[in-house]
């Protein structure tokens, strides 16, 4: 099951902590669209405002991020490449676009991927991050062979000396429904959970030199949320949730290279973890 089928839309935080965060990420995303910055960046931290359980439809910016986006799209119905398109047929299919608008879109990334999974386009391999993005936010597209590419490929990294976190994570997140994609899911989630660095959070892997960072920690808390709960990954999303007080800026970002979409991954974590603890 997926994360799109356990928290629906619509849900708001129960953290008051967060509201004020939420609040601040909204206002960075208004002022994107006046600025008129580059369509991902906003598709994207839409996205993952969307996906925290902000209900988009009753929201002060609905329309300006409906017409915004829409005003991108190309003629044949693509934003530029698979993982961009995939982010803004969601956000625009959340916010009330018009299904038969989008079909033309999902057209286009249905026959854009170079074999049975997506990568940027049809000239660029596949990859874990890019077909799970699809899979998890266009469902009409997650299909058999993309599920069988998916786990075959991280049953592949798995094997491998070196497990990237936000790998784990997205498989996870957009797993089959297989009997032997869930038992590769409870041995990804045992290992993500080991995974975990002392101070609460995750990096590219465990002992990698680079600090903890708000991607990795953000999606590995959204990603156990997401899975089946017992005292061991509450105990983990706990020890998460510590790491994101003490790192949260007094104005309830995160300090984070492009500080919008690290802090909107946070977000995204943190409320997916309160909702699972019941808090």
């Amino acid at each position: 099951m997926t994360a799109l089928n356990l928290y629906k839309i619509g849900i708001e935080s129960k953290s008051d902590v967060l509201k004020s965060t939420a609040a601040i990420l909204q206002e960075i995303l208004v002022d994107f669209i006046h600025r008129k910055l580059p369509y991902r960046r906003v598709a994207r931290l839409t996205g993952l405002l969307l996906l925290s359980g902000i209900d988009g439809t009753h929201a002060h910016w609905q329309e300006m991020v409906l017409h915004y986006l829409a005003n991108k799209r190309q003629s044949d119905g693509a934003w530029v490449d698979c993982e961009d398109t995939a982010w803004c047929i969601y956000v625009l299919q959340c916010l009330g676009e018009e299904p038969e608008v989008l079909e033309r879109s999902k057209k286009w990334l249905a026959t854009e991927r170079p074999g049975d999974g997506w990568g940027y386009c049809q000239r660029d391999a596949p990859c874990i991050p890019i077909t799970s993005v699809v899979r998890l936010l266009i469902p009409a597209l997650s299909d058999d062979l993309s599920s069988i590419w998916l786990y075959e490929q991280w049953l592949r990294d798995f094997s491998s000396p070196v497990r990237l976190s936000y790998k784990a994570a997205w498989f996870l997140l957009s797993q089959g429904k297989q009997e032997k994609d869930l038992r590769l899911g409870e041995q990804t989630l045992k290992h993500l959970l080991v995974d975990q660095r002392e101070d609460g959070g995750w990096g590219p892997w465990r002992e990698h030199p680079a600090p903890t960072d708000c991607f990795s920690t953000g999606i590995a808390m959204w990603a156990i949320a997401s899975s089946h709960s017992d005292n061991q990954t509450d105990e983990a999303l706990e020890r998460a949730i510590e790491w994101c007080e003490s790192h949260r800026l007094e104005n309830g970002l995160f300090a984070t290279h492009y500080i919008e979409e690290g802090s909107a991954w946070i977000h995204l974590g943190w409320s997916a973890a309160l909702r699972r603890l019941n808090r």
